[in-house]
């Protein structure tokens, strides 16, 4: 519990008994209670608050335009990787199969992996 074992705990209890009067403790509980709630209530004002200025200043909505643009990009960024396994099963991810070999053009490109994986392509009319 807050880093504290049940050793040091029992032995801060202790020092507390020690340097309070057993007949203070209900007042002083009482009186840690009423600012752990005056707390909490400040505290979920001020979330109510910040709600609030997220509605008046439209944030909500920008959130939401920014996800979506992350996630458009996240969409692209994983359809421009390409995955290749090497003859040890080790995977690599490229952005773009033109770094590899920048001097082919798509179509040679396309069937040079077609010829490697043995798969037909579409422009092969073999």
């Amino acid at each position: 519990m807050f880093g504290f074992s049940l050793a040091e705990l029992i032995v801060v209890f202790l020092v507390i008994l020690i340097f309070i009067k057993p007949q203070d403790l209900p007042e002083i509980a009482h009186f840690l209670g009423r600012v752990f709630f005056r707390l909490k209530k400040i505290y979920r004002d001020l979330k109510e608050t910040f709600r609030e200025l997220e509605k008046d200043f439209g944030i909500d909505d920008l959130k939401h335009e920014i996800n979506r643009g992350i996630a458009d990009e996240a969409t692209k960024i994983k359809e421009e990787i390409t995955i290749i396994v090497d003859m040890h099963g080790n995977e690599h991810h490229v952005k773009n199969l033109h770094e590899l070999r920048p001097d082919l053009n798509s179509d040679e490109l396309a069937n040079e992996i077609a010829e490697s994986t043995n798969t037909p392509t579409k422009n092969n009319n073999s």
